[in-house]
């Protein structure tokens, strides 16, 4: 802890004098103290080898620095192609402006959660690089010097990164306390109300198009100013209240607010929300109904929601509820696949599925629904299932690609496997990826996913700890070991809790379940969905016991009918199968399909801190 503490003085004193680096209002460079350790505790456990999210994180450090170009500045690298000979990465136009805020969110949750240091030094580059990119108006320009994919003749700032980045500083603060990130974010927030075209009640930002939609130019600000309409409205404008209203949290500003309630009022005008699905007797725009593009419309709907509740706007929080509900019918809910549709075609994109975890969490802590059988699901089956962690089929998957021009400065063809492990799929299929490919827009929101559910595993109050997912999860006040899908087992090792409450997923016969406190078996109190254990012991151990239901379900999509075999929330096969050239395989899970839980002896990390979200 003395080591944190002098490190975060250290960074206080160097970040006083951080000045915009690199843009045209200041070319001066700075530098800051690369943290050696995330503060926590670290012990050996055995524990159930099930399901550990916080694994999953560390291997998506791995991307989430790998990704990065040094010799562009840390740009990430936006496409991936495995199925190419050899495989090669890509620079895109929307890497810089709009992901790379992503990655540098999500960094921090990756080591909150499992306390690598893996590459800590690129990430301080990374982050170093956007902040340099910052202008005295505060705004977040894409440079266009040095950037020959930039797509523009000026230097642009997308209103959407910009806000991704603002969530990103949030991030920084909550973990270093440092006061800086403050003032930035609120010179942001300012520059965001000024360039708002205000009308009537409500505000918006126009579709300029300039390098990337609503795109204001630093020499020419907006290109039009006239009112969007179509799906990018909602992708583009709709996170920004999710800012906001986080911003609004940590500071209130009541500028902020004042501007939220304006572009709520405008992200919910009822042209925005016509499903062309819906029969004509259906409300579409009061029940959030959207049509086309569903990572746009949810992304959206869980900036309204964050907005809802900052506000306690009860029907606002209904109406996303409603969106939410209605976002299930595309696609197979039951494992976490949702249709992308878009134009060009119909998939699930990890963005999507990172969408619904987020969303169907944040409904939960608004009280306006019990999702957590969802989140389940999602988390279990197809989010897991799309982030790339096996070397030797990303290897075999490579085999056979077309050959590629691509070349530097654009495209790289260095060590593609290695450097993007732990990345996730922009397109997939039911049981396999096919061309095993990456957008990396995908990488930045499905790590954030698993921080999600993560945090969510569960959480503590003044000793009164909830679990709300029967995951691995270790914590300051309790951790909790899973034994599902093999048997229907979770034991939980108190540390500091005086209660807890577990909620018990649908499908287990309540019935059949047993508790053993210290070695008494003791009769289950029943909240709702959730069995309450007062008068906890430190140290006591809580054992919960319940049979796994084994079943079979279907599903049709694109005229093809899967049948899948889940215990409990799992999926532990899926048929028939497709294998074409090029294409990463999922759900190989025949060793779930076993009784007895396999165990494995690991280093538990428990942070000190925690990043709100």
């Amino acid at each position: 802890m003395l080591q944190w503490a002098l490190w975060m003085v250290a960074l206080a004193l160097v970040l006083c004098d951080l000045s915009a680096a690199g843009t045209e209002d200041n070319p001066a460079k700075w530098t800051w103290p690369v943290r050696t350790e995330v503060p926590g505790k670290r012990y050996e456990a055995t524990v159930p080898d099930t399901l550990d999210l916080a694994a999953r994180a560390e291997i998506a450090l791995n991307v989430l620095t790998g990704a990065l170009d040094p010799d562009a500045n840390y740009e990430l690298y936006f496409y991936v192609r495995f199925h190419a000979d050899p495989p090669f990465m890509q620079h895109e136009r929307t890497g810089l402006p709009t992901n790379n805020p992503k990655f540098a969110e999500s960094m921090p949750m990756m080591r909150v959660m499992c306390g690598s240091n893996h590459n800590r030094d690129v990430e301080t580059r990374n982050m170093e690089s956007m902040v340099s990119a910052i202008g005295k108006d505060g705004l977040y320009y894409s440079l266009k010097a040095n950037r020959p994919w930039h797509g523009a003749g000026e230097d642009f700032a997308n209103l959407y990164g910009n806000v991704r980045l603002m969530l990103a500083m949030l991030a920084w603060h909550h973990l270093t306390g440092d006061p800086v990130w403050k003032t930035r974010i609120a010179t942001m927030v300012n520059r965001f109300s000024e360039i708002a075209i205000q009308k009537e009640d409500y505000a918006f930002y126009p579709t300029s198009e300039l390098g990337e939609w609503f795109s204001y130019g630093r020499k020419s600000g907006w290109l039009t100013k006239a009112e969007p309409v179509g799906h990018p409205t909602i992708l583009y404008i709709g996170p920004v209240l999710r800012g906001l209203a986080r911003w609004a949290e940590v500071c209130d500003d009541k500028q902020a607010r004042e501007l939220a309630d304006r572009l709520a009022r405008f992200v919910t005008k009822p042209v925005h929300w016509q499903a062309e699905a819906d029969a004509k007797f259906i409300d579409s725009a009061a029940r959030a109904h959207w049509n086309l593009h569903f990572h746009g419309w949810v992304a959206a709907l869980r900036g309204l929601l964050r907005h809802a509740m900052l506000t306690r706007d009860a029907d606002l929080m209904a109406f996303v509820r409603d969106g939410y509900d209605y976002s299930r019918n595309f696609g197979i809910p039951r494992i976490g696949w949702f249709h992308e549709l878009t134009t060009t075609g119909t998939h699930c994109e990890s963005c999507c599925i990172a969408d619904m975890v987020a969303l169907a969490i944040t409904l939960c802590d608004a009280g306006v629904g019990d999702y957590w059988d969802d989140v389940d699901r999602y988390v279990r089956n197809q989010l897991v299932e799309q982030q790339f962690v096996d070397v030797e089929l990303l290897r075999k998957a490579s085999v056979g690609g077309d050959k590629h021009k691509h070349g530097p400065p654009q495209a790289t063809t260095d060590r593609v496997i290695e450097r993007n492990l732990g990345g996730f799929a922009g397109k997939a299929l039911v049981e396999h990826i096919p061309g095993a490919w990456i957008m990396h827009c995908c990488t930045g929101n499905g790590t954030q996913a698993l921080y999600y559910a993560w945090e969510a595993i569960t959480r503590c109050n003044d000793g009164v700890a909830q679990v709300n997912l029967l995951i691995n999860r270790a914590s300051p006040w309790m951790d909790i070991d899973s034994c599902l899908p093999f048997e229907g087992k979770v034991v939980l090792r108190n540390k500091k809790a005086r209660i807890v409450s577990v909620r018990i997923p649908l499908w287990v016969d309540r019935a059949k379940v047993a508790i053993d406190r210290a070695g008494r078996t003791v009769k289950p109190v029943w909240s709702g969905n959730y069995l309450v254990c007062s008068d906890l012991e430190p140290e006591e151990v809580i054992t919960i016991s319940f049979p796994v239901q084994e079943r079979i379900e279907r599903a049709t999509l694109y005229n093809t009918k899967y049948t899948f075999r889940f215990r409990g929330n799992t999926v532990v096969d899926v048929q028939p199968r497709a294998n074409p050239p090029g294409s990463y395989p999922m759900y190989l899970r025949d060793h779930m399909k076993a009784g007895k839980t396999p165990t494995k002896r690991k280093t538990r990390f428990v942070c000190d801190v925690l990043l709100p979200w």
